[in-house]
């Protein structure tokens, strides 16, 4: 999935692991303020709102990762610009991921 907040571009992949209830969240933000920066070092935050919540930061190439328990209703927060953080709901992304077996 890919998603736009200025001034970030965030490419999302989520993959349930198999036997259990846990996602792997994979992402790389990019910075479209300063084309041909990578966003590096940023704190990520997912969540699932049922109080997991796992803090990951970008690399050198802008990427992250982190596992979380599949709640159904994940979340992923970024740092914005002044104080505000934006946050990006992946709810209704989920689908089929919710309460599956694999």
């Amino acid at each position: 999935m890919l998603y736009r907040a200025d001034p970030y571009q965030i490419d999302i992949q989520i993959e349930p692991q198999p036997g259990g209830h846990r996602l792997v969240i994979t992402g790389q933000l990019l910075d479209l303020s300063h084309p041909g920066v990578i966003g590096r070092e940023i704190q990520v935050t997912l969540s699932n709102r049922r109080g997991n919540t796992v803090m990951a930061a970008t690399n050198q190439f802008g990427e992250f990762s982190g596992e979380i328990e599949n709640s159904g209703d994940l979340e992923v927060t970024i740092p914005g610009e002044g104080d505000e953080p934006i946050v990006i709901s992946l709810r209704n992304t989920l689908g089929n991921l919710h309460g599956a077996k694999l």
